[in-house]
């Protein structure tokens, strides 16, 4: 088995633009990164690429993929592109108004690619551990009402994942030279009005810091209804500054411990697949309601008392949203699926299983399911950000996460045959061999 890792700056501005994000900047709380591990055994090597920002669209993905593929000579399935979903770092994803391609995102390609182009010349012996340890500070935030409701607030008696997996490569002196890791929990502390990588971003920091000159990379979880809880009662509150830090130095904390608990693996081959299932879309909503809608968005538009916020932005892109479904439905072209992608890497007796959107972590359980529960991982935000994909429960309760499809520009909600669909395309994923 043969690593490298490296990382690269991509705190804007890059060839003098600055992305998108949620806020007006006003300075830089911690750097952020490009990081880029290259895992070889056998023949041909993955390369694991996470960025700190929102996230990146499916097209964007695709560039960048097409990009590092021509280059290096890999194939796409062998290239994994993660966003940590950090609300405070740039997006690179089509939400809102908000997109992806600008001179920003040509620059941090170029970034990308120029890093895994010298880490090949570097491939080194290695060995690879694995571990697991448990952190404290995410909890469901989809609370359900005696009605069968949903509001967003803390639900300690929801579904959450607490194990934090960790993945470690060593040097024959065993000095160690890369660390993956994942959590289950929103980066959402944090929505400005300064540049970070939330609690991942400090997180990854830290263990640098303390391992320097080794890399860690921040895998997320399948955490499309888990967010921090920062000790608030019954409701959220919003993140400081200090909590960011104080989370991520908890989940570096975290890492370590897993790092003095792992045992070895034998790795001979790395093999890796991909899967584009088309989840189901029911019908759109009446014209109706799409005038309500965009009513509605005049009306709050008028009100904000900060028409410079991501929400002034929002109200607009509702409205643009409803002109798309119209023009859809005038011109007869409705669609009835979306496509996602699904992703698997098979590292000796690891499994990993990357969905590419913003999967409900019922969606994570079942993938360990279908492998063994200890050694199979499951991520979201892999190749490419996307909206929501609730349960079929879910779907009947309600909450943002079920309407949040208008802000991603997808014409309808997800039919309930949604969950059928997905633990079919994840178990037959799974069901593949070399």
């Amino acid at each position: 088995m043969e690593a490298a890792f490296g990382k690269v700056s991509i705190t804007p501005p890059i060839n003098d633009t600055f992305p998108d994000f949620f806020f007006q900047p006003e300075g830089v709380l911690d750097e952020i990164y490009a990081r880029v591990a290259v895992l070889k055994a056998s023949l041909s090597p993955v390369i694991i690429v996470t960025l700190d920002v929102l996230g990146t669209g499916v097209a964007e993905v695709a560039d960048l993929e097409s990009a590092i593929s021509e280059e290096i000579g890999v194939a796409t399935e062998r290239i994994w592109i993660v966003g940590s979903h950090s609300h405070s770092a740039p997006i690179l994803c089509p939400i809102d108004l908000y997109g992806g391609f600008s001179p920003y995102f040509t620059g941090l390609k170029d970034r990308v690619i120029s890093l895994i182009a010298a880490l090949m010349l570097q491939l080194q012996p290695v060995t690879i551990q694995f571990g697991r340890s448990t952190c404290d500070f995410n909890v469901n935030r989809r609370r359900i009402d005696e009605n069968g409701n949903c509001s967003m607030a803390p639900n300690p008696d929801g579904i959450v994942d607490k194990s934090v997996p960790v993945i470690s490569c060593r040097q024959v002196d065993n000095a160690l030279v890369g660390v993956l890791f994942s959590y289950c929990c929103h980066p959402t502390i944090l929505l400005g009005p300064k540049i970070s990588g939330d609690y991942p971003g400090w997180a990854q920091l830290t263990l640098e810091e303390e391992y320097d000159p080794a890399v860690a990379l921040f895998l997320p979880g399948v955490f499309g209804n888990v967010r921090p809880y920062l000790d608030a009662g019954d409701h959220f509150r919003s993140g400081s500054e200090a909590d960011a830090i104080s989370c991520g130095q908890a989940l570096a904390e975290t890492v370590e411990d897993g790092l003095k608990n792992c045992r070895h693996l034998s790795i001979d081959a790395i093999h890796a697949w991909r899967s584009k299932p088309r989840l189901p879309l029911a019908n759109p909503l009446s014209k109706d309601e799409l005038d309500q809608i965009a009513a509605q968005s005049i009306k709050f538009q008028r009100q904000s008392d900060s028409p410079t916020s991501w929400k002034d932005g929002f109200q607009v892109a509702q409205r643009q949203w409803v002109q798309q479904v119209r023009l859809e439905q005038t011109e007869d072209r409705v669609p009835t699926h979306q496509i996602y992608t699904f992703s698997r890497l098979q590292l000796g007796e690891l499994n990993w299983v990357g969905l590419s959107g913003e999967f409900f972590l019922e969606y994570g359980i079942y993938a360990q399911r279908q492998g063994d529960a200890e050694t199979t991982l499951a991520f979201g935000y892999t190749q490419g950000c996307q909206t929501y994909v609730p349960t079929a429960e879910a779907l009947t309760q309600g909450g943002y996460e079920v309407h949040a499809y208008k802000r991603w520009k997808q014409s309808a909600p997800f039919k309930p045959e949604v969950e059928e669909v997905v633990e079919k395309a994840i178990a037959d994923l799974m069901a593949r061999q070399p």
